[in-house]
C-alpha cells in the first residue's frame, strides 16, 4: 500500500471509533394504537446520547415537550442540512412549539447533553412527551 493508501485508512479508523464512542441506545418511535403522542424516560451519561428513530411525512407537526430543560434535543432528518435544536426556545418552532417537517422520510432525534457536562461525564435522567400531528 502507498502512503496515502495508509493516511486515507487510518483517518477512517480512527473516525469510526470515535463515533461509536459517542452514542448511548437506539429507540424505535412507536404510539400507541389511535394516538399521536407516546412518552419516553431514559438517562444519559457524558459523551453518550439516545436515539429515537420514527417515520413521518412531509408537512406533519412534530412537538416534542422535556419534563424539564437539563438535556437538549436535536432533529435530523431528510430536508434538514444540519440539525433542528428542539428546545423550548428554538427560533426553528412556531408560537405552538411545533416543528414542521420539511420532507417525508425517516427522522431521528437524539437527546444529549452540553459538551461542558459531557466532560464532567454528568449522568441526567430526562421525560419528554413526543406528538406527531397532521
Amino acid at each position: 500500500m502507498n502512503r496515502t493508501a495508509i493516511a486515507a485508512l487510518s483517518l477512517l479508523l480512527s473516525t469510526l471509533g470515535s463515533t461509536t464512542y459517542a452514542a448511548g441506545k437506539q429507540i424505535n418511535v412507536e404510539f400507541p394504537r389511535g394516538q399521536d403522542s407516546a412518552h419516553y424516560s431514559g438517562r444519559i451519561k457524558g459523551y453518550d446520547y439516545d436515539s429515537y428513530v420514527f417515520r413521518a411525512n412531509k408537512d406533519q407537526h412534530l412537538r416534542l415537550t422535556l419534563s424539564k430543560e437539563t438535556v437538549d434535543a436535536v432533529l435530523f432528518g431528510p430536508g434538514i442540512d444540519d440539525s433542528i435544536d428542539l428546545g423550548k426556545y428554538s427560533s426553528a418552532l412556531d408560537n405552538q412549539g411545533r416543528y414542521t417537517l420539511p420532507a417525508s422520510g425517516k427522522y431521528e432525534i437524539r437527546v444529549l447533553q452540553s459538551r461542558a457536562e459531557a466532560r464532567r461525564h454528568e449522568q441526567k435522567p430526562y421525560r419528554f412527551d413526543l406528538q406527531i400531528t397532521n
